[in-house]
């Protein structure tokens, strides 16, 4: 495995040992491999105060199980090493993983962007050195208020690069289609059925195609599902034979947005409640895609936007997701207000929001307002 520093040799920064070096740079250290996680992906490299020193895992994902769980046995080892090597140089940090924050010896931003609400989380939460938390969402700041966190709670909500769609994929997905179809797609990092190993609610698909879209298949036979993501075993079994679904399995990141501008609607059918963005949400606002979900924290950006409908059983879903497909009418309308949307989402925006934000608690040639914290 190998360290990744932003703009720094592993060795520049083991060397590191005078103050004022680094002393308006924001210290950051995380486990990491090729798409571990959207949301960091998208927002450190636009984040020019942070110096991003990364335990990179290989891309060949036997290889990166062995080093990753290596990495989280010794945690405890390099984490005091790292942040105490980071303290002789740097007077911020910038959190990622919740448990850094036992090591750190300087004023932090932590971003939660899974909260779990666990009593050591919100012990550690507690800690001086938090200068700020940062959540995906209200629900998830009112919740840790609930819970007794005083520091300073911030919200920024998931993003979605503005990527082009290229025109040569695009015409190989219009092949694709059938003639006369109604391309409804989901976008999800692995859809499975519920009988599979490692099987989560997260990524249970049985409701949508065992339910839902059988129903929607009978009111509207011109309807086809695009599953774009990692496909179980055993779900590529049981749709074997069955032409309204599309198994289209894991695509590239940089073409996700010419697949979703290949949908005519776009569904959300998870049914857990979790105080989190989805990033997918917000894929689908920024390429102007209509958006049909159940109720929970997530379609709360649906609803604020118009960008599409949310329901709150299996009939309204079949009975709305029917009538956007049957009506190009309100389809173009719930596409323009995605369209309209698409800046509250955009991570160029929301970047600039970050940078103010740590600019605020962390000032740049001051103090961060904290008593106490420096060790």
């Amino acid at each position: 495995m190998a360290m990744v520093v932003a703009g720094k040799s592993p060795t520049a920064f083991l060397s590191l040992g005078r103050k004022g070096d680094a002393e308006n740079r924001i210290f950051h250290t995380n486990i990491w491999f090729t798409g571990s996680n959207a949301r960091y992906e998208s927002l450190l490299p636009r984040l020019h105060r942070i110096d991003n020193y990364l335990l990179k895992c290989a891309d060949n994902r036997y290889v990166r199980g062995v080093q990753f769980r290596t990495l989280h046995m010794t945690s405890g080892v390099h984490n005091t090493y790292l942040f105490g090597r980071a303290a002789r140089t740097y007077r911020y940090g910038f959190i990622t993983n919740v448990q850094h924050i036992a090591h750190t010896r300087f004023p932090v931003v932590v971003d939660m962007d899974d909260p779990f609400f666990t009593t050591e989380e919100i012990s550690l939460l507690g800690s001086q050195r938090v200068a700020a938390i940062v959540v995906t969402n209200e629900s998830a700041a009112n919740h840790y208020c609930e819970l007794g966190i005083r520091a300073p709670i911030r919200v920024i909500g998931q993003g979605a690069s503005t990527l082009g769609v290229d025109p040569g994929l695009a015409r190989q997905l219009r092949q694709r289609r059938v003639p006369g179809e109604l391309t409804v797609g989901y976008v999800a990092a692995w859809h499975q059925t519920a009988e599979e190993a490692g099987a989560g609610t997260a990524y249970d698909v049985d409701h949508l195609v065992d339910e839902v879209w059988p129903a929607v298949v009978r009111a509207c036979p011109r309807a086809r599902l695009w599953l774009v993501g990692g496909i179980g075993a055993g779900l590529r079994r049981k749709l074997d034979g069955r032409d309204d679904i599309e198994i289209v399995g894991r695509v590239p990141q940089h073409q996700v947005p010419t697949y979703l501008a290949a949908f005519d609607a776009a569904v959300y059918p998870r049914r857990i409640q979790h105080r989190r963005a989805a990033v997918k949400l917000s894929e689908y606002i920024s390429a102007g895609v209509p958006v049909i979900g159940y109720r929970c924290v997530p379609t709360d950006l649906v609803t604020r936007t118009g960008a599409g409908i949310v329901v709150d059983t299996t009939e309204e879903f079949v009975r709305h997701l029917t009538h956007v497909l049957r009506s190009p009418v309100l389809r173009g309308r719930l596409a323009d207000n995605a369209r309209a949307a698409a800046s509250l989402v955009d991570w160029n925006v929301l970047a600039q929001r970050y940078a103010e934000l740590l600019d605020e608690f962390l000032p740049a040639g001051g103090r961060a307002g904290l008593v106490g914290v420096m060790s």
